[in-house]
């Protein structure tokens, strides 16, 4: 089925959810925003955060991280992280072209992990939310409907019959814009030798 979400408006649902989380004024809050580095936030807001869109939106964000899935398609932490600690060139291009769409700036090779979670924005999440719902059922399991709308209450439904539908899951998705983004094994490992 269609994503029935125009990108704008999930970016001002998870403006709107971050301002809740963080209590400050959602007009405060610009895509560019990093919730960490620049709002303060911590784990336990970020963890309300997911909540906040699932219970929202009636999705499963994911439990790991881009560089998790990429250590697990790999299967070495040495293609992810360098021997300083930071990313790898892989890594780094993994993160750029994930659901996630971190920028040049937040993803380059030698990044330290946790910057790139400090740096980690309002736009970037959006566009994971954003791309969950590219990844809606084929067809309603009610009517078979083949078209997605928003519901009065900004969930994502059957344009035909109303059921809620649901996206696959976070991790489901991440999983395979990884795999997507990581290429082939002869294109990991150039990038682990650069």
């Amino acid at each position: 089925m269609n994503n029935p979400f125009e990108y704008e408006v999930v970016q001002d649902i998870v403006r709107t959810a971050a301002a809740r989380v963080l209590g400050c004024p959602a007009d405060s809050l610009s895509p560019a925003t990093a919730l960490v580095r620049d709002l303060g936030a911590d784990s336990l807001d970020l963890v309300e955060l997911r909540c906040e869109l699932e219970d929202r939106l009636l999705v499963v964000m994911p439990n790991q991280s881009v560089l998790d899935h990429l250590v697990e398609l790999t299967g070495t932490s040495d293609a992810v992280y360098g021997p300083d600690g930071g990313v790898t060139a892989l890594a780094a291009r993994v993160l750029r072209d994930s659901a996630f769409r971190y920028d040049e700036e937040q993803a380059r090779a030698g990044t330290p992990p946790y910057e790139i979670a400090r740096s980690t924005t309002v736009a970037n999440w959006a566009h994971f939310v954003s791309t969950l719902f590219d990844h809606l059922p084929g067809s309603c399991p009610e009517c078979a409907g083949t078209k997605a709308a928003v519901s009065p209450a900004q969930r994502a439904e059957c344009a035909d019959c109303g059921t809620a539908l649901t996206p696959q899951a976070g991790d489901t998705v991440l999983a395979a814009t990884v795999r997507t983004a990581a290429g082939s094994e002869t294109a990991w490992a150039e990038a682990t030798c650069v």
